[in-house]
């Protein structure tokens, strides 16, 4: 029993020490060839309200929250969300993150961050990054207490949907400075190899990738009637249209677009391909088409799509996809504008009715509009 707690308090103190270094956060930051606004002083003035303790979550407390398994509650998106709620719960109840090196986690992240093929010394800096301790699938948990109470936490689909239900009660100008600083973290070990998050930003840019001006359009159908009945939980949330950010019309697009000045530059759409329809009526349209490009299959894939959306200089997402919810928080994160996934039509009194922002860069992380989503 001592001889456990030793070395858990060895860890602890490892930990603790390497997260006192907190110079790196503070890096400017460039991702594919493209700057960030990491580093600077609007990154900064956001960050005052991340809370950086003089320790890891769980140096006072034995409450171990292991991620395991293989299989996970949700696809990707969610997937996300649920591992960034992770982090938030470690901190918000001082519990020690840990994950077995052949979970869920493990896969969604290892396929993105922290594995380039020229990082041998990805483990401890994944682990000084987050907090968190990796264990190894037959390693022992003798000694720990295994959190969440009330529910089977060797059944991996059942912890990750509680920690996708998971609700922070930080004020929300915490709450989104944390997330901020998780996601930044993530994008500060992205990989390049075996599998490269430029890819798509690569194949359509090539050598002018770094300079480029371009906007991405998310379409994520949601497999129809449910994706409606999301969609309309959100317009009631957000005032947003109930179905514009599915079906992507060009006068919506256009909307956005052409007050910005950015219909005459490169138009990049990632889709999930449930709805040809809309790249078909985007092709067609005679402004937006010229200027679009579809993610070459070669080079569509979860990484490189969401790379490419994140690094753009607009973004046009659907708030009922948690995969749009990711790169709208990413971009905030970044230190981006120009993210646009609430939307209504409403009358001005004067002429015809216009399109406007009903809910701002803030409401992807607002839970009385997003939910478990937030």
């Amino acid at each position: 029993m001592y001889a456990e707690l030793r070395e858990k308090q060895q860890i602890q103190q490892r930990l603790n020490a390497e997260v006192l270094d907190s110079e790196h956060y503070f890096q400017p930051l460039s991702i594919c060839g493209r700057q960030t606004n990491v580093g600077t002083t609007q990154d900064l003035a956001l960050l005052e309200k991340f809370n950086m303790e003089n320790t890891c979550p769980g140096a006072n407390s034995k409450k171990l929250l292991l991620l395991q398994g293989g299989l996970a509650h949700g696809r990707t998106g969610n997937n996300l969300i649920e591992f960034l709620h992770a982090l938030q719960i470690a901190r918000d109840m001082d519990y020690q993150l840990a994950i077995t090196s052949n979970s869920w986690v493990f896969e969604l992240l290892h396929k993105m961050w922290f594995n380039s093929i020229h990082d041998d010394d990805w483990a401890a800096k994944f682990e000084k990054a987050f907090c968190i301790k990796i264990f190894h699938p037959d390693e022992s948990t003798k000694g720990w207490d295994r959190v969440p109470h009330g529910l089977n936490p060797n059944n991996s689909v059942i912890v990750s949907k509680y920690l996708f239900n998971y609700e922070s009660e930080l004020p929300l100008d915490q709450y989104i400075a944390s997330q901020s600083r998780f996601i930044q973290m993530l994008f500060r070990h992205y990989n390049t190899a075996p599998e490269d998050m430029c890819s798509g930003i690569n194949a359509i840019f090539g050598e002018e990738r770094s300079n480029v001006r371009y906007s991405v359009l998310h379409n994520r159908h949601l497999e129809g009637a449910p994706g409606i009945r999301l969609m309309q939980r959100m317009s009631r949330g957000s005032g947003c249209h109930p179905t514009a950010a599915l079906e992507m019309h060009p006068e919506y697009i256009k909307s956005i677009l052409g007050p910005i000045g950015m219909l005459d530059h490169p138009i990049v759409l990632i889709t999930d391909g449930q709805d040809p329809a809309v790249a078909q009526r985007l092709l067609e349209d005679p402004e937006i088409g010229p200027m679009l490009s579809v993610m070459p299959q070669s080079a569509s894939w979860i990484g490189g799509d969401l790379t490419a959306a994140i690094m753009s200089d607009v973004f046009i997402g659907n708030p009922a996809s948690s995969f749009s919810g990711f790169i709208a928080k990413a971009r905030i994160a970044m230190g981006f504008g120009n993210n646009h996934l609430f939307r209504a039509k409403v009358s001005t009194g004067v002429g015809k009715p216009e399109w406007v922002t009903t809910c701002g860069d803030a409401c992807i992380y607002d839970k009385n509009i997003l939910g478990n989503m937030s």
